[in-house]
Protein backbone atom coordinates (compact mmCIF):
# COMPACT_ATOMS: atom_id res chain seq x y z
CA UNK A 1 0.00 0.00 0.00
CA UNK A 2 2.83 2.26 0.86
CA UNK A 3 4.23 1.99 -2.88
CA UNK A 4 0.30 2.53 -4.39
CA UNK A 5 0.10 5.38 -1.88
CA UNK A 6 3.60 7.38 -2.78
CA UNK A 7 3.20 6.92 -6.57
CA UNK A 8 -0.65 8.23 -6.70
CA UNK A 9 0.92 11.20 -4.81
CA UNK A 10 3.58 11.44 -7.28
CA UNK A 11 1.65 11.19 -10.52
CA UNK A 12 -1.09 13.96 -9.18
CA UNK A 13 1.74 15.89 -7.73
CA UNK A 14 -0.04 15.77 -4.30
CA UNK A 15 3.35 16.19 -2.91
CA UNK A 16 6.73 18.24 -3.58
CA UNK A 17 10.25 18.23 -2.19
CA UNK A 18 10.77 20.58 0.66
CA UNK A 19 6.48 20.68 1.78
CA UNK A 20 4.75 21.37 4.97
CA UNK A 21 1.72 19.49 5.42
CA UNK A 22 -0.93 19.15 7.85
CA UNK A 23 -2.30 16.05 8.24
CA UNK A 24 -5.77 15.60 9.19
CA UNK A 25 -5.79 12.97 12.34
CA UNK A 26 -8.74 11.90 13.81
CA UNK A 27 -6.81 8.88 15.20
CA UNK A 28 -9.21 6.27 13.61
CA UNK A 29 -7.74 3.82 11.43
CA UNK A 30 -8.05 6.06 8.14
CA UNK A 31 -6.06 9.22 9.39
CA UNK A 32 -4.02 7.26 11.50
CA UNK A 33 -2.53 5.20 8.77
CA UNK A 34 -2.15 8.27 6.44
CA UNK A 35 -0.39 10.01 9.38
CA UNK A 36 1.97 6.93 9.45
CA UNK A 37 2.30 6.68 5.61
CA UNK A 38 2.98 10.23 5.29
CA UNK A 39 6.25 10.46 8.25
CA UNK A 40 7.27 6.87 6.45
CA UNK A 41 7.51 9.66 3.10
CA UNK A 42 9.40 12.51 5.25
CA UNK A 43 12.53 11.84 5.20
CA UNK A 44 12.41 10.66 1.36
CA UNK A 45 11.15 14.03 0.42
CA UNK A 46 12.71 16.21 2.69
CA UNK A 47 8.59 16.90 4.32
CA UNK A 48 7.24 18.76 7.44
CA UNK A 49 4.59 17.10 8.70
CA UNK A 50 2.13 18.81 11.20
CA UNK A 51 -0.85 16.53 12.61
CA UNK A 52 -3.80 17.93 13.56
CA UNK A 53 -6.79 17.19 15.49
CA UNK A 54 -10.09 18.67 15.67
CA UNK A 55 -12.74 18.25 18.71
CA UNK A 56 -16.02 18.51 17.56
CA UNK A 57 -17.51 19.00 21.58
CA UNK A 58 -19.96 16.42 20.56
CA UNK A 59 -17.87 13.24 21.90
CA UNK A 60 -16.42 13.12 25.46
CA UNK A 61 -13.86 9.89 24.07
CA UNK A 62 -12.51 12.74 21.84
CA UNK A 63 -10.99 14.34 24.87
CA UNK A 64 -8.54 11.60 25.60
CA UNK A 65 -8.18 10.81 21.51
CA UNK A 66 -6.12 14.34 21.55
CA UNK A 67 -3.50 12.89 23.69
CA UNK A 68 -3.73 9.55 21.25
CA UNK A 69 -3.14 11.37 18.12
CA UNK A 70 -0.53 13.68 19.82
CA UNK A 71 1.90 10.62 21.01
CA UNK A 72 1.08 9.33 17.47
CA UNK A 73 2.31 12.21 15.97
CA UNK A 74 5.67 13.34 18.35
CA UNK A 75 6.63 9.13 18.01
CA UNK A 76 7.09 9.67 14.41
CA UNK A 77 8.78 13.08 14.34
CA UNK A 78 6.26 15.45 13.61
CA UNK A 79 4.64 18.29 14.82
CA UNK A 80 0.67 18.30 16.50
CA UNK A 81 -1.77 21.04 17.06
CA UNK A 82 -5.47 20.58 18.00
CA UNK A 83 -8.81 22.88 17.90
CA UNK A 84 -11.49 22.71 20.06
CA UNK A 85 -15.61 23.90 18.30
CA UNK A 86 -18.71 23.22 20.05
CA UNK A 87 -20.57 22.04 17.18
CA UNK A 88 -23.69 20.77 18.47
CA UNK A 89 -24.37 24.43 19.45
CA UNK A 90 -23.24 26.12 16.26
CA UNK A 91 -25.37 23.90 14.14
CA UNK A 92 -28.06 24.84 16.86
CA UNK A 93 -27.21 28.30 15.96
CA UNK A 94 -27.01 27.86 12.06
CA UNK A 95 -29.97 25.92 12.02
CA UNK A 96 -27.94 23.06 10.04
CA UNK A 97 -27.08 19.64 10.66
CA UNK A 98 -24.24 18.59 13.26
CA UNK A 99 -23.30 16.69 9.74
CA UNK A 100 -22.70 19.86 7.80
CA UNK A 101 -21.78 22.13 10.40
CA UNK A 102 -18.39 19.59 11.73
CA UNK A 103 -17.66 19.20 8.06
CA UNK A 104 -17.64 22.93 7.50
CA UNK A 105 -15.75 23.72 10.61
CA UNK A 106 -13.36 20.98 10.20
CA UNK A 107 -12.03 22.26 7.33
CA UNK A 108 -12.28 26.17 7.99
CA UNK A 109 -9.64 25.19 11.28
CA UNK A 110 -7.57 22.82 9.10
CA UNK A 111 -7.12 25.47 6.41
CA UNK A 112 -6.42 28.20 9.65
CA UNK A 113 -3.79 25.78 10.79
CA UNK A 114 -2.08 25.41 7.70
CA UNK A 115 -2.07 29.18 7.23
CA UNK A 116 -0.82 29.60 10.66
CA UNK A 117 2.19 27.28 10.16
CA UNK A 118 2.55 28.13 6.68
CA UNK A 119 1.92 24.54 5.32
CA UNK A 120 1.60 23.84 1.56
CA UNK A 121 -0.82 21.31 1.66
CA UNK A 122 -3.64 19.67 3.84
CA UNK A 123 -3.82 16.07 3.63
CA UNK A 124 -7.35 14.07 4.82
CA UNK A 125 -7.70 10.32 4.40
CA UNK A 126 -10.40 9.83 1.88
CA UNK A 127 -10.12 6.54 0.28
CA UNK A 128 -12.04 4.84 -2.50
CA UNK A 129 -15.27 3.19 -0.27
CA UNK A 130 -15.28 7.37 0.97
CA UNK A 131 -15.32 8.09 -3.11
CA UNK A 132 -17.92 5.76 -4.16
CA UNK A 133 -20.28 6.90 -1.00
CA UNK A 134 -19.34 10.73 -2.25
CA UNK A 135 -20.56 9.80 -5.59
CA UNK A 136 -23.90 8.01 -4.59
CA UNK A 137 -24.39 11.09 -2.39
CA UNK A 138 -24.13 13.29 -4.74
CA UNK A 139 -26.57 11.29 -7.02
CA UNK A 140 -29.23 11.09 -4.70
CA UNK A 141 -29.08 14.81 -4.49
CA UNK A 142 -29.27 15.60 -7.93
CA UNK A 143 -26.19 16.40 -9.02
CA UNK A 144 -24.54 17.87 -12.11
CA UNK A 145 -21.47 16.56 -13.51
CA UNK A 146 -19.25 18.80 -10.75
CA UNK A 147 -21.16 16.22 -8.00
CA UNK A 148 -21.08 13.08 -9.85
CA UNK A 149 -17.16 13.43 -10.40
CA UNK A 150 -16.55 13.23 -6.76
CA UNK A 151 -13.25 14.03 -5.02
CA UNK A 152 -10.38 15.38 -6.74
CA UNK A 153 -6.87 13.94 -5.71
CA UNK A 154 -6.30 17.87 -5.24
CA UNK A 155 -8.14 20.61 -4.73
CA UNK A 156 -6.68 23.31 -3.61
CA UNK A 157 -4.98 22.71 -0.53
CA UNK A 158 -6.59 19.71 0.48
CA UNK A 159 -4.55 16.61 -0.79
CA UNK A 160 -6.41 12.78 -1.05
CA UNK A 161 -3.21 10.80 -1.02
CA UNK A 162 -5.84 7.28 0.27
CA UNK A 163 -8.05 7.90 -3.06
CA UNK A 164 -5.69 5.20 -4.57
CA UNK A 165 -6.81 2.50 -2.01
CA UNK A 166 -9.53 1.18 -0.75
CA UNK A 167 -10.87 0.79 2.86
CA UNK A 168 -9.61 -2.93 2.89
CA UNK A 169 -6.31 -1.84 1.76
CA UNK A 170 -6.02 0.47 5.09
CA UNK A 171 -7.30 -1.95 7.73
CA UNK A 172 -4.78 -4.77 6.35
CA UNK A 173 -2.00 -2.04 6.82
CA UNK A 174 -3.18 -0.95 9.73
CA UNK A 175 -2.89 -4.83 11.19
CA UNK A 176 0.56 -5.17 9.23
CA UNK A 177 1.93 -1.98 10.64
CA UNK A 178 0.51 -2.85 14.31
CA UNK A 179 -1.29 0.35 14.71
CA UNK A 180 -3.37 0.83 17.35
CA UNK A 181 -6.25 3.69 16.33
CA UNK A 182 -9.23 4.89 17.95
CA UNK A 183 -12.92 4.04 17.62
CA UNK A 184 -15.42 6.58 17.00
CA UNK A 185 -19.10 4.96 17.88
CA UNK A 186 -20.22 7.80 15.50
CA UNK A 187 -19.26 6.08 12.72
CA UNK A 188 -21.83 3.25 13.40
CA UNK A 189 -24.24 5.90 13.88
CA UNK A 190 -27.38 5.68 11.34
CA UNK A 191 -28.45 9.39 12.18
CA UNK A 192 -25.99 10.48 9.25
CA UNK A 193 -27.23 10.03 5.91
CA UNK A 194 -23.36 9.49 4.78
CA UNK A 195 -23.22 6.73 7.34
CA UNK A 196 -26.65 5.14 5.86
CA UNK A 197 -24.94 4.96 2.76
CA UNK A 198 -21.82 3.39 4.14
CA UNK A 199 -23.52 0.65 5.81
CA UNK A 200 -27.02 -0.16 4.06
CA UNK A 201 -27.04 1.44 0.79
CA UNK A 202 -23.41 0.42 -0.31
CA UNK A 203 -23.69 -3.29 0.67
CA UNK A 204 -26.96 -3.52 -0.77
CA UNK A 205 -25.15 -2.15 -4.09
CA UNK A 206 -22.53 -4.56 -3.36
CA UNK A 207 -24.85 -7.37 -4.02
CA UNK A 208 -25.76 -6.89 -7.41
CA UNK A 209 -22.04 -6.00 -8.30
CA UNK A 210 -18.87 -6.76 -5.60
CA UNK A 211 -17.30 -4.14 -7.74
CA UNK A 212 -19.27 -1.77 -6.89
CA UNK A 213 -16.36 0.55 -5.39
CA UNK A 214 -13.98 0.28 -7.72
CA UNK A 215 -16.49 0.53 -10.60
CA UNK A 216 -17.96 4.07 -9.08
CA UNK A 217 -14.32 5.10 -8.80
CA UNK A 218 -13.90 4.67 -12.48
CA UNK A 219 -16.96 6.53 -13.24
CA UNK A 220 -15.49 9.14 -11.06
CA UNK A 221 -12.52 9.46 -12.57
CA UNK A 222 -14.60 9.38 -16.34
CA UNK A 223 -16.67 12.03 -15.27
CA UNK A 224 -13.82 14.69 -14.29
CA UNK A 225 -11.93 14.50 -17.10
CA UNK A 226 -15.52 15.29 -18.75
CA UNK A 227 -16.47 18.22 -16.80
CA UNK A 228 -12.99 19.55 -17.22
CA UNK A 229 -12.75 19.88 -20.71
CA UNK A 230 -16.38 21.41 -20.39
CA UNK A 231 -15.37 23.64 -17.96
CA UNK A 232 -12.78 24.69 -20.21
CA UNK A 233 -14.41 25.69 -22.91
CA UNK A 234 -17.34 26.98 -21.16
CA UNK A 235 -14.42 29.49 -19.93
CA UNK A 236 -12.91 30.30 -22.81
CA UNK A 237 -16.04 30.93 -24.52
CA UNK A 238 -17.23 33.14 -21.37
CA UNK A 239 -14.18 35.58 -21.50
CA UNK A 240 -15.20 35.98 -25.64
CA UNK A 241 -19.14 36.94 -24.96
CA UNK A 242 -18.75 38.84 -21.52
CA UNK A 243 -19.11 42.52 -21.30
CA UNK A 244 -18.48 44.12 -17.98
CA UNK A 245 -19.04 47.73 -17.03
CA UNK A 246 -19.60 49.34 -13.88
CA UNK A 247 -22.35 47.72 -11.81
CA UNK A 248 -23.06 45.52 -14.68
CA UNK A 249 -22.29 42.03 -16.36
CA UNK A 250 -23.89 41.12 -19.63
CA UNK A 251 -23.91 38.16 -22.30
CA UNK A 252 -25.36 38.75 -25.85
CA UNK A 253 -28.03 36.69 -26.27
CA UNK A 254 -28.28 35.21 -29.82
CA UNK A 255 -24.37 33.78 -29.25
CA UNK A 256 -25.64 32.26 -25.65
CA UNK A 257 -28.66 30.77 -26.62
CA UNK A 258 -26.48 29.41 -29.98
CA UNK A 259 -24.52 27.23 -27.43
CA UNK A 260 -25.33 23.22 -26.70
CA UNK A 261 -27.35 23.14 -23.50
CA UNK A 262 -24.10 22.07 -21.32
CA UNK A 263 -22.29 25.17 -22.30
CA UNK A 264 -25.14 27.62 -22.20
CA UNK A 265 -26.05 26.27 -18.71
CA UNK A 266 -22.37 26.97 -17.48
CA UNK A 267 -22.34 30.16 -19.33
CA UNK A 268 -25.15 31.28 -16.94
CA UNK A 269 -23.39 29.87 -13.93
CA UNK A 270 -20.34 31.67 -15.06
CA UNK A 271 -21.69 34.91 -14.79
CA UNK A 272 -23.62 34.33 -11.56
CA UNK A 273 -20.34 32.84 -10.00
CA UNK A 274 -18.59 36.73 -11.24
CA UNK A 275 -21.49 38.55 -9.87
CA UNK A 276 -21.80 36.92 -6.53
CA UNK A 277 -17.94 36.08 -6.05
CA UNK A 278 -18.58 32.63 -5.21
CA UNK A 279 -19.51 29.50 -7.55
CA UNK A 280 -21.44 28.08 -4.09
CA UNK A 281 -25.04 28.71 -3.36
CA UNK A 282 -25.83 29.34 -6.96
CA UNK A 283 -29.15 27.38 -7.02
CA UNK A 284 -30.16 25.30 -10.39
CA UNK A 285 -33.14 26.99 -10.45
CA UNK A 286 -31.34 30.73 -10.70
CA UNK A 287 -29.04 28.79 -13.85
CA UNK A 288 -32.53 27.71 -15.49
CA UNK A 289 -34.32 30.67 -14.60
CA UNK A 290 -31.76 32.75 -16.63
CA UNK A 291 -31.89 31.17 -19.63
CA UNK A 292 -35.65 30.98 -20.03
CA UNK A 293 -35.14 34.78 -19.39
CA UNK A 294 -32.21 34.64 -22.40
CA UNK A 295 -34.88 33.50 -24.82
CA UNK A 296 -37.50 36.27 -24.19
CA UNK A 297 -37.83 39.49 -25.66
CA UNK A 298 -36.31 42.97 -24.17
CA UNK A 299 -37.95 44.59 -20.97
CA UNK A 300 -38.10 40.84 -19.39
CA UNK A 301 -36.92 40.58 -15.70
CA UNK A 302 -36.04 38.19 -12.75
CA UNK A 303 -35.11 39.59 -9.33
CA UNK A 304 -33.02 38.00 -5.92
CA UNK A 305 -31.80 39.86 -3.01
CA UNK A 306 -28.44 39.45 -4.72
CA UNK A 307 -28.80 40.53 -8.27
CA UNK A 308 -31.18 41.74 -10.44
CA UNK A 309 -31.15 39.98 -13.80
CA UNK A 310 -33.58 41.52 -17.81
CA UNK A 311 -33.34 41.40 -20.69
CA UNK A 312 -32.51 43.91 -23.56
CA UNK A 313 -33.22 43.63 -27.14
CA UNK A 314 -29.52 41.90 -27.52
CA UNK A 315 -28.20 41.34 -23.82
CA UNK A 316 -29.28 39.53 -20.61
CA UNK A 317 -28.09 41.49 -18.29
CA UNK A 318 -26.91 41.21 -14.28
CA UNK A 319 -26.99 44.29 -12.25
CA UNK A 320 -27.92 45.60 -8.61
CA UNK A 321 -31.56 45.64 -7.49
CA UNK A 322 -31.63 49.40 -8.68
CA UNK A 323 -29.78 50.74 -12.33
CA UNK A 324 -30.55 49.96 -15.83
CA UNK A 325 -28.76 48.68 -18.71
CA UNK A 326 -28.18 51.56 -21.41
CA UNK A 327 -28.40 49.45 -24.61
Amino acid sequence: MMQAVEAFCLHHELIHEGDHIVVACSGGPDSLALLDIMARLKDTYHLQITACYIHHGIRQAADTEVAVVRREAHKRGCDFIWHYVNVPALALWRHESEEATGRAERYRLLRRTAEDCGATAIAVAHHRNDQAETVLLHLLRGSGLAGLGGMRPRSGLIIRPFLAVSRRDIQLYVRSRQLVPCIDETNASRAYTRNRIRLDLLPELQAYNPAVVDDLDRLARIIRADDDFISQEAKRRYETYIQRSQGLLSLPKKELLAEPAAIKRRLIRLLLEEWTGSSLDIPFIWVETLLQLAAKGARKEFRTKRFRAYTTYTDLCLAHAVGRCKK
